[in-house]
């Protein structure tokens, strides 16, 4: 057998609520070509459907405060030899 290696991504979006309160949510894999204007429509749909709130006072959401994209590779290494 061979090494084996894995290329990931994800995307750390850092969020902020009325409260001061933040959270960070990360998604694994996402698409290649996002963009800024979908992160900003994202952002959009938080504000407007209180799909996330606040731990604190169940605060309203406020903005999104950072977005990271990383890109990260992994290598098995085989250690089984005939």
């Amino acid at each position: 057998m061979a090494d084996k290696f894995k290329q990931s991504q994800s995307l750390v979006i850092e969020i902020k609520f009325l409260d001061g309160d933040t959270r960070t949510i990360t998604l694994r894999n996402p698409k290649s070509t996002i963009t800024t204007s979908e992160i900003a429509e994202i952002e959009t749909f938080l504000g407007t459907s209180n799909v996330l709130i606040g731990d604190r006072d169940s605060s309203d959401f406020s903005k999104i405060k950072r977005v990271v994209k990383r890109e990260s590779s992994t290598t098995i290494l085989d250690l089984e030899s005939d």
